[in-house]
């Protein structure tokens, strides 16, 4: 019963976050309709609905980040069998969020550093790679649980009695 209530636990984060960010979505694309959207903003680069899909953009990364955050501990009870699975799905949600950024932002970004356009995507690629070899690392830990749970899952013997007429230290 206790699975049964973390899955609906679960179940309802997804579909809170899942509505938040179809309406930031939906907010990004009205933006875009606006007449006012082509006009330029602080240089004749950025236009007033890049910026603001910038920052509607910034909005659904805390939003997705703090579903991570929220649902990590029920990740932890559901997969008991992956030790750490909430970090690892903190970890993904950090993965995915850098990726949308790096999307998201480079319409603002790229013409206010027009030439150190090599900054922005050495710092993304940094966070990246530190976040997967984060995620390898975690999973390099837990692949001991791991493997031990799917013998376990896989042994057709596991509640089997010992044979009686064989001596314990011989096998079987």
């Amino acid at each position: 019963m206790a699975n049964k209530d973390l899955a609906t636990n679960l179940a309802v984060e997804v579909l809170k976050t899942a509505i938040v960010l179809f309406t930031l979505l939906f907010i990004s694309r009205f933006i875009e309709a606006l007449p006012f959207s082509g006009m330029p903003v602080f240089n004749r680069f950025i236009t007033a609905a890049e910026l603001l899909a910038a920052l509607v953009s910034a909005a659904a990364i805390v939003v997705f980040l703090k579903a991570g955050f929220n649902v990590k501990s029920t990740v932890d009870a559901l997969a008991y069998w992956l030790p750490g699975a909430g970090t690892l799905l903190n970890y993904f949600t950090g993965l995915a969020a850098v990726l949308f950024a790096y999307a998201a932002f480079q319409p603002v970004v790229f013409p206010l550093i027009r030439d150190l356009e090599w900054v922005y995507q050495s710092l993304f690629l940094a966070v990246t790679l530190f976040l997967l070899a984060k995620i390898g690392l975690h999973v390099y830990g837990a692949s001991e649980s791991v493997s031990r749970f799917i013998i376990s899952v896989f042994h057709p013997y596991k509640d089997a009695p010992s044979r009686p007429d064989k001596p314990s230290g011989t096998p079987a």
